[in-house]
């Protein structure tokens, strides 16, 4: 649908490195760059990124590609959504056709649709006759019906089977709701049910306004849980995403600072009060992913958590990983016994603005925590101070900012700045670190693992192809996706085309393509002699192909001519 030739052009304007960073931080190792990879859990980093071959790989899942592929399974958007976004970034225009056709019918599509249908159920049953109770709730909280429109708000009746009896008379299957994450099935008896139940429903939207899940709160303060969410599906995971963005993303860009808030009220009060510029975490603590999300918007940001001790501690620990993440934070401290939702309330605008204006920057927030929890005027006291300021000093990466919080906490403490000093040289920095790179074969046999050493080999040095076309078949790779490759490759080189790792992808539908082209990839950096590579693999694969056609025949006379064969070429 869209020319080769304008992906192309697309894919030479941006940088992979530029684009990933933007979502999950990145960290150099060598010649490329690292971090846990975002597609599956793990500990130890094996999520690289190449910047001179504009790939992405991960050696634990297997996953990779270019940064088509990247935006396709991280933001699960479709292959003409991604070309679309990446060519507003680079200016490129798209022939009109490519972009106006309907949309491939995805899984990820189907559960957009599902989650749409179950948000305009929702819709409609809290101006039911049976919501009366639910609506006053939300116009007793201070909401307005423009409100509760622009945010789709709804209410899940008191049913077992509300939703599921809906979608069925629509013909939707239980089995995809359920992998919408929007009945459970009772593991007894295999029925299925609703998953939310008498409460106000929020939905939860990615930055093309689509929905993604939603939080169902209870009606009274006696009902537990409070929040029921959305569990993680195929295209919602929480730690990626901001309640709100999708409509505060403009005026942060404006303001050129995000206020984070933690609840759906606490989001919706401000913002009907016209303060846009604000973000809510998803019940989770915040993550480097949403901050990622945040970067691409500003590097300023206000957090605003409620005053209690949860929120204290929900406010440390997303100061330290803003500073590791180069963010300018400031904190906001509302009253004791309110937050942004019942503040806004009672003050409104002008009073929501003041404390923010009153926001205390990191050092003096975190200080003034410290020192309520030790005493500083005790030598121990300041001791552990000193310590539990120091890790997130340390993630400062302006040395003028540092140096001038090292003299600040002297001052305050009464304490030497040597002495302060002499104990930051004792935190451990985070600094890159270097990973060798290993070659995870999965479930590919020794004999895959040479051909797919050949296309590493291929892909570092092109004119490979010329010896390979001589050496070996292309059809009888025992990998035929490598076959094809390596045959698209020979194509290319003959027509005097050069095509890079990132272009090749884009050749081919099949998604098996790009995970074997950015695993040949990050194989190619490894090898420290192509020539002895290249006649290893080509020796190995010669010798298994004879094997194979020995154990075919059984006329003795053809056996020869093989072996015959065999010895004249090596």
């Amino acid at each position: 649908m869209i020319p080769n030739e304008i992906i192309d052009q697309i894919l030479d304007k941006i940088d992979i490195v530029e684009i990933i960073s933007g979502y999950i931080p990145l960290k150099k190792a060598g010649q490329n760059f690292k971090t846990n990879c975002p597609f599956h859990k793990e500990k130890t980093p094996s999520f690289v990124v190449s910047s001179s071959k504009q790939i992405f790989h991960c050696f634990g899942c297997g996953m990779g590609g270019n940064v088509i592929s990247f935006l396709m399974k991280y933001e699960r958007m479709d292959f003409i959504e991604a070309i679309k976004m990446l060519a507003d970034k680079t200016g490129i225009a798209l022939p009109r056709s490519s972009v106006g056709g309907k949309k491939k019918n995805s899984f990820a599509e189907k559960l957009y649709d599902i989650n749409n249908l179950a948000c305009n159920f929702y819709q409609r049953d809290l101006t039911g006759e049976y919501a009366r109770a639910p609506y006053r709730y939300l116009v007793q909280r201070g909401l307005n019906e423009r409100t509760i429109k622009h945010f789709r708000l709804g209410f899940a009746e008191d049913s077992w089977h509300g939703l599921l009896g809906h979608c069925k008379a629509k013909g939707v299957e239980p089995d995809i709701l359920g992998k919408a994450g929007l009945i459970l099935q009772n593991t007894d008896t295999g029925n299925w049910y609703d998953r939310f139940r008498n409460r106000i429903i929020f939905p939860i939207f990615d930055l093309q306004n689509r929905v993604l899940g939603f939080g169902g709160r209870a009606l009274d303060e006696k009902t537990m849980p409070k929040y029921i969410n959305s569990p993680e599906t195929y295209i919602y995971t929480k730690g990626r995403h901001l309640y709100g963005l999708n409509f505060s993303k403009e005026f942060i860009k404006k303001q050129n600072y995000a206020i984070i808030v933690e609840g759906y009220f606490d989001l919706i009060l401000p913002f009907q009060n016209d303060i846009k510029n604000i973000v809510a975490t998803l019940g989770t603590a915040l993550t480097v992913e949403q901050i990622g999300i945040l970067k691409r918007l500003t590097k300023n940001v206000v957090i605003i958590y409620d005053p209690d001790k949860a929120g204290e501690a929900a406010t440390l620990r997303g100061l330290d990983l803003l500073i590791k993440e180069d963010m300018n934070v400031r904190i906001a401290i509302l009253p004791k016994g309110t937050d942004p939702d019942s503040f806004v309330r009672k003050e409104k605008r002008p009073g929501f603005m003041k404390i923010l204006k009153e926001s205390k920057d990191l050092f003096d927030y975190k200080l003034n925590v410290l020192t309520s929890k030790f005493k500083k005027g005790e030598p121990r006291g300041k001791a552990k101070i000193v310590e539990e300021m120091l890790p997130t000093l340390a993630k400062i990466k302006n040395a003028v900012l540092k140096s001038s919080y090292l003299k600040k906490m002297s001052e305050a403490l009464s304490v030497d700045e040597e002495s302060i000093r002499t104990e930051l040289r004792k935190v451990r920095p985070d600094t890159a670190q270097t990973y060798p790179v290993r070659v995870d074969t999965g479930n590919s046999s020794s004999e895959n693992l040479a051909e797919l050493t050949l296309l590493a080999i291929v892909l570092e040095d092109t004119s490979f192809i010329k010896r390979i076309e001589k050496e070996l078949d292309f059809g009888k790779f025992k990998d035929k996706s490598i076959g094809g490759i390596l045959e698209k490759i020979g194509h290319f080189y003959k027509s005097g085309k050069k095509v890079s790792p990132s272009h090749l992808i884009s050749y081919f539908e099949d998604n098996k393509i790009e995970e074997i082209v950015s695993k040949a990839v990050n194989i190619g950096q490894t090898i420290q002699d192509r020539n002895k590579g290249f006649g290893d693999c080509i020796r190995h694969i010669r010798k298994r192909n004879l094997k194979e056609a020995i154990r075919a025949t059984s006329d003795i006379n053809e056996i020869n001519e093989l072996l015959k064969s065999s010895i004249s070429k090596n």
